[in-house]
């Protein structure tokens, strides 16, 4: 995948990425505001039944003093007084009704006549209409009558203080009851307030009632009158309100978040796939292009070699044949040593990998390599000094792979460094390890590389690719062997100071 598809891949998932994340807020915002419109709703609900309640009440309270009262046998005095009595017998009525000249009844013709007309009824139905619109007359005049006196029983109470209408008790009671029906079960503070010389006084309630800025406040009236001059309201509100939104909110926020960040970790995560795939692409295409030429120059070599041997026209003295033969060997082993090497990593790679364990030396192998190694720093006019002070350097472990593991670093100290190398190899006893130091005074590593130099293929780049010989595989199997030994290994470096590898062994006996 090209560099152009990658970017063009990575803003249109940033974009699907940013698009989502707004729609959720959108979504989460509007769930909020409906969150909101609708427990207000039903707070007011709350407080409309309430103030209902309390009206309920007030009459229960009238018929409770009408029963005692017994005023159900007052008459009211309002209204036309056609029967005056319930006990005035009907054709008595009917007869002072014709005499004053009102009505005007015939018996012959068996209708009843007014001076606008003629109402027929008959003598066999006189008696029951009579008495059917007697009875019907009470009860009109006594529900009118009952409610002049509800008025004046109304007036009266408005009168009172609001104290005096409903106790803290009743009201507190009512209020819980409803919001419970409701499914608010929030704590809640109230308070009564009421005219007091033209202004609204808290006359009942909780003492501490004080709603803060930010906080919803819902009111309504109570013993409502167009003709009180002292209007009630009871105020409600929450003190933990946003609080309690916020975790009604949760339920369908908090899935909505999780869903989000585990989207965007998978798009942050597939780019750094994505890209960390190109990366260790080119670092493979780049280890390929110098693989092919690190087997090429010797296989040159050897190959011009065997042809100066088949050459009949050039002297074939025994100098001569040893000088050929000789670097056909050398160059024969540095193939072999760079084709195991790719083994080697292909073993790693397929978990095949198997060591040896035995009680081994640090400090001798150490020497060993030392002074081995010391012939090619000594060809360059450079220095290899050791300090191998550690007194005990036992660990168990496989003894051809260690060597292989300090050849590899002495192998970088001395290809990395500058013109004259310089090489310090140290051993010392920390608690119950041995640490192992390989130093340099060579080009140094920067920070940005020091973090990639144990990965496969990868090596540090110097300019050229292949002014440094290698595959990149030295770091990343010196790692390797070091952790399976159960150690650790630690780099320190300075560009243009150096470098310091620091390996670190359980001993035996520590």
């Amino acid at each position: 995948m090209s560099r152009k598809m990658i970017n063009i891949l990575a803003v249109v998932m940033a974009v699907a990425v940013a698009a989502m994340v707004w729609v959720q807020l959108n979504t989460i915002t509007k769930t909020a505001k409906l969150l909101q419109k609708n427990t207000s709703a039903n707070v007011y609900k709350v407080l409309s039944d309430v103030s209902e309640l309390l009206d309920i009440e007030e009459v229960k309270l009238f018929f409770q003093a009408e029963a005692q009262a017994n005023l159900q046998d007052v008459k009211p005095t309002l209204g036309l007084n056609l029967y005056p009595s319930p006990k005035t017998d009907p054709s008595e009525s009917l007869e002072k009704l014709g005499r004053s000249g009102e009505l005007t009844v015939s018996y012959n013709h068996n209708t009843i006549k007014n001076p606008k007309g003629n109402l027929e009824i008959r003598e066999s139905q006189l008696s029951l209409n009579i008495a059917s619109m007697q009875s019907f007359y009470n009860r009109q005049t006594e529900r009118q009558s009952q409610l002049l006196r509800y008025k004046d029983y109304v007036l009266v109470r408005s009168e009172m203080k609001i104290t005096e209408r409903v106790t803290p008790e009743f009201l507190r009671e009512a209020l819980e009851s409803d919001l419970k029906d409701k499914g608010i079960p929030n704590a809640y503070k109230y308070c009564v307030k009421t005219t007091i010389n033209g202004k609204l006084e808290k006359v009942q309630g909780d003492l501490d009632y004080n709603p803060g800025k930010g906080t919803t406040e819902y009111k309504t009236a109570i013993f409502y009158d167009q003709t009180s001059t002292k209007p009630n309201f009871l105020y409600l509100y929450f003190p933990d309100q946003h609080k309690e939104q916020l975790k009604a909110a949760s339920e369908f926020v908090l899935p909505s978040l999780l869903l989000t960040v585990i989207i965007i970790g998978i798009f942050v995560f597939t780019l750094q796939i994505i890209l960390r795939q190109k990366k260790l692409s080119q670092i493979k295409n780049d280890f390929i292009n110098n693989m092919t030429h690190e087997l090429k120059t010797p296989i040159s070599t050897i190959s011009l070699a065997s042809q100066m041997l088949k050459d009949n026209s050039l002297v074939h003295s025994p100098s001569t044949i040893d000088h050929i033969s000789g670097v056909i060997f050398d160059e024969s082993k540095r193939l072999s040593s760079q084709v195991e090497k790719v083994l080697q990593m292909a073993v790693f790679n397929e978990g095949k990998l198997k060591l040896k364990f035995t009680e081994i030396d640090l400090n001798q192998i150490l020497s060993m390599a030392a002074a081995n190694f010391e012939l090619r720093v000594t060809n360059s006019n450079g220095t290899l000094e050791t300090d191998l002070s550690a007194a005990n350097a036992l660990i168990s472990g496989d003894e051809i792979h260690i060597t292989n593991v300090i050849f590899n670093l002495l192998d970088n100290a001395e290809k990395y460094s500058k013109d004259i190398p310089r090489i310090e190899i140290s051993t010392e006893n920390k608690g119950s390890w041995v640490i192992v130091q390989i130093k340099d005074y060579g080009i140094g590593i920067s920070k940005e590389n020091l973090i990639q130099i144990f990965e496969r293929f990868y090596r540090i780049p110097t300019g050229n690719v292949h002014n440094v010989k290698g595959f990149g595989l030295g770091l990343s199997y010196v790692k390797r062997i070091v952790e399976e030994h159960h150690g650790k290994i630690k780099v320190e470096s300075t560009v243009g100071k150096g470098s310091k590898f620091r390996l670190f062994f359980p001993v035996i006996n520590s």
